[in-house]
């Protein structure tokens, strides 16, 4: 068998069709029975002007709410907005089969609020950056 050249290289991003080839790629070596069905969710907040204040982006898989960013402008917090945000991607997961949620946060973020909305901490990485703990949290939908 003739290897061929190959090279490792970093990229800003893949597109939709490359993305979901390296998923199908674990798909194909994964011994679960369940399909992955996975999908990104995404959740603008915007002004009357259309821009950009908030927001929110994650993805389901299995059956798993997974939320990586979770933004809302220091002008506009404490207003619910958050919250608003998180339900509506909580609502979008059910909708989509999911029955659980995971995030991460760090100390000096937001973990009370997400202990308010129903989160719970079931890991933590200390030093994760020096000085700081990263938590993971989830929560049943």
């Amino acid at each position: 068998m003739t290897m061929l050249p190959v090279a490792i290289r970093e990229e800003s991003a893949l597109d939709e069709t490359e993305t979901q080839q390296l998923y199908a790629g674990l798909h194909t070596a994964d011994p679960a029975t369940q399909p992955r069905r996975f999908a990104s969710l995404t959740l603008a907040l915007r002004d009357e002007e259309q821009r950009l204040v908030g927001g929110l982006l994650a993805s389901t898989v299995w059956n798993w709410l997974a939320v990586d960013v979770l933004w809302v402008d220091p002008a506009l917090r404490g207003r619910g907005f958050g919250k608003r945000l998180m339900q509506t991607a909580e609502q979008i997961a059910i909708t989509r089969g999911c029955t659980h949620a995971r995030l991460d946060t760090f100390d000096f973020q937001a973990r009370a609020f997400y202990e308010r909305l129903g989160y719970a901490v079931y890991a933590q990485l200390d030093d994760f950056p020096v000085g700081h703990t990263q938590f993971h949290l989830r929560k049943q939908l």
